[in-house]
Order: structure tokens, then C-alpha cells, then sequence
């Protein structure tokens, strides 16, 4: 998003990846302190609810689109609205997500409001909830750094009537429409080793496994919303179905605006992008619907080994979910990656621009460090 998408940013720790610059290939997961207080102390999980309501959910969700911008329905592989029955519509959900940053000429107040996507699985608390490293933190070595401050994790979101419900009482809370499984305070953020020491996809791990809980509830996550089963070192490659809410149509291969018509084909800004799709192909997002891919995955190449897979997902989509198993008609399947990264552009310059927009999507794939990670947070109180 605003937050994480940017060409510099990529091009930053793209380009450090380039020169060689890894982290440990094996470290234990770290936690990331929520530093955000209220009142000069550290903010309760109820302040971090209340941070989150109507007008600050429909800033985050702005980022990327027009205002006029509508999630096309296009219904095939690339991108089709994932129904709202079965598991998926409960475990699925997005992250809203406060972050101090270091990038004050584009926020000078030193903060920001960036949206991720996650998922519900099972655990031993009931209460863990992954998602991608850089949705919790990215640090650029002699550039931007950008470091979750709080965050909510809003399962089932359901953004269709936000605008007008934001329009009319912009200080108000998320109903059962936008948020029909409450609002979850993130209260633990556990970062897989290699993302903790080199937060910028030098060494890629690019994963995160939070812990949430709702204030005023004895309930945990996984009572309310079922979990999905989560899998390490499974195959790379095979049938996968991914979901996540995409937003960012500033760089999304699928977009108009990235498909300008009689402008030779080409993905190197400032000159009008083309990405030679026909208008049939067209699509865009807005953040606000859950969207899936749903195809044949492949191992992707060295150093990184991750999955890749032809979508249409936008940035938003980080984060969200990879299954394999998947069973469309109860929404069940088995976790074994999250949304990371694009690559693939056949006709980019070099591999930071293939790795701005697409047009396939990475995952990070779920391995030693990853089950750490998790491990981690399943252990956690929340």
C-alpha cells in the first residue's frame, strides 16, 4: 500500500538484495514491540479498537484507488470474489495498521495508515493470525523505515458499505456489515529471524504471526471464526487458491492505467506503462471485497524458491493466504504461505521493476523459520 509499495522503497531493498547484502539464513523468531501509547502509556487493546473507527478504516482503504474505484467482479482464475460462506469468509480478514515512519516529506506527522490481508489458524491460544513481515515492518538501510505502531485485524471484512457508513458518522464504529466478526486488537507481532534481521527482502522470510484479542471478550479469534490448518515444508509447487483484499490500483498489472492504449508495451515509468492487456482483461480493485486466485503454482527461481502463481491480486493482498487442498464449497484448506511480492514481468529493465506489479504473485513459503514464527505466537498470551 501507500505505506510499502512505493517504486523507491522496492528499488531500495531490491537493490540491496542485488549487491549481495543477506541476513543469517537461520535465526529464532523475534518479537516486534507494539510501541504505540496513549497518554504516555502503553496503549490497551481497547484504545487500540477505539484508534480504529469509521474514518480512519475508510483512509487506510483509500490508499492505492480513486475514490470512484469498484472491484471489477470479474469472475475467472485471476480474480473472482471469494464467496461468503464456508471457513475462508470467517478466517480471511484484513489488517488496518498504524506505522511510525521515517518518510516524513510524504507524511509529515511521522505516521501512516496502511491496510494488509491475514488469516485465521489453528492454534494452541486460539489466537494467532499470519500475515507478511513487511506488514509489521520494513527498515531500508540508509532510506525508510516503517514499523507497525498498533493494529486490528477485522475477520470477514466487508468494506461495500463503509464510504456512506464513514460519510455519516465518520467517528463511528465498524458494524456487523463492515465488521461481522468484531474488531480484533493485533497484541503480539513475531517476526520470522531472517525478516527481524533484514527487514527488507534481502534474505526473504517474509512473514509475520501476530496474536489478537478483543476487549471485552473472554472469546478467542478461533471460537468465533474457526482457524484453518497451517503446513510447513509442503511442495512449492501444485494447486493453489489465494486470498487477500486488493486495493493498490497504482500497480496492478490488470489496471487501465497500467494498460495505456498505443503506447508500445513497456513497465518502465515515467512513460505511460503497457502491459499489452486487452480491455476484456481489464480489471480493478478497491479494497473492500475479498478477492481469489485461484491456479497451478511453480517454484519459483534462486535464492528465494518461492511459489509463484499468474493473478490478478493487487498490493492489499499481502499477507492473505495461500491453500493448497482447497475445498471451494466449505472454504477449508491448508495454509502454506502468504502473499509476499510480484515478479515475472517479461519485459521489465531489471528485477526491481519485475518485482513492483507482476503479473505473477509471490507467497512466502512456510518453512523451518516460518513454523517458528508461529510457534511463537501460538505460545503467546494474547
Amino acid at each position: 500500500m501507500r505505506a510499502l509499495r512505493r517504486v523507491a522503497v522496492v528499488a531500495a531493498a531490491m537493490s540491496m538484495t542485488v549487491a549481495g547484502m543477506t541476513a543469517p539464513a537461520s535465526a529464532a523468531a523475534a518479537q516486534l514491540p507494539l510501541a504505540w501509547e496513549v497518554g504516555g502509556q502503553p496503549a490497551t487493546a481497547q484504545q487500540v479498537v477505539d484508534y480504529w473507527d469509521l474514518g480512519a478504516l475508510k483512509f487506510a482503504n483509500d490508499q492505492g484507488h480513486a475514490p470512484s474505484a469498484v472491484s471489477s467482479g470479474h469472475d475467472d482464475a485471476l480474480s473472482s470474489p471469494t464467496p461468503k460462506t464456508g471457513l475462508s469468509a470467517k478466517t480471511v480478514g484484513k489488517l488496518f495498521i498504524l506505522k511510525s515512519t521515517t518518510n516524513t516529506a510524504e507524511a509529515p506527522e511521522g505516521e501512516i495508515k496502511t491496510t494488509c490481508s491475514g488469516n485465521v489458524v489453528v492454534s494452541g491460544n486460539k489466537s494467532v493470525v499470519l500475515t507478511a513481515g513487511h506488514c509489521a515492518v520494513v527498515k531500508i538501510p540508509f532510506s525508510t523505515e516503517e514499523v507497525m505502531l498498533n493494529g486490528v485485524f477485522i475477520p470477514g471484512f466487508d468494506g461495500t458499505t463503509l464510504d456512506a457508513e464513514a460519510a455519516a458518522d465518520p467517528d463511528g464504529y465498524p458494524d456487523a456489515q463492515i465488521a461481522p466478526y468484531g474488531v480484533w486488537a493485533v497484541t503480539n507481532v513475531f517476526l520470522t529471524g531472517a525478516w527481524n534481521a533484514a527487514p527488507f527482502f534481502a534474505a526473504g522470510q517474509d512473514m509475520a504471526a501476530l496474536t489478537v484479542r478483543k476487549p471485552g471478550s473472554s472469546q478467542r479469534i478461533e471460537d468465533v471464526t474457526g482457524g484453518q490448518q497451517v503446513a510447513f515444508n509442503r511442495p512449492r509447487a501444485g494447486q493453489r487458491t489465494v486470498i487477500g483484499y486488493p486495493q493498490d490500483n497504482t500497480r496492478a498489472w490488470y489496471h487501465a492505467s497500467r494498460n495505456t492504449p498505443g503506447v508500445p508495451v513497456n513497465s518502465t515509468p515515467p512513460a505511460p506503462i503497457n502491459h499489452g492487456m486487452p480491455v476484456s482483461d481489464q480489471r480493478e480493485n478497491d479494497g473492500k471485497v475479498m478477492i481469489e486466485t485461484t491456479g497451478t503454482a511453480w517454484q519459483g527461481s534462486f535464492p528465494y524458491l518461492d511459489p509463484q502463481l499468474a493473478s490478478a491480486l493487487s498490493a492489499g493482498s499481502s499477507g492473505g493466504p495461500w491453500f493448497e487442498e482447497y475445498d471451494p464449497v466449505t472454504g477449508e484448506g491448508i495454509q502454506t504461505a502468504v502473499s509476499s511480492r510480484f515478479d515475472g514481468d517479461p519485459v521489465a529493465p531489471n528485477v526491481i521493476a519485475g518485482w513492483y506489479e507482476g503479473p505473477n504473485l509471490v507467497g512466502t513459503y512456510f518453512e523451518a523459520q516460518q513454523q517458528e514464527a508461529y510457534q511463537a505466537a501460538a505460545a503467546a498470551t494474547p
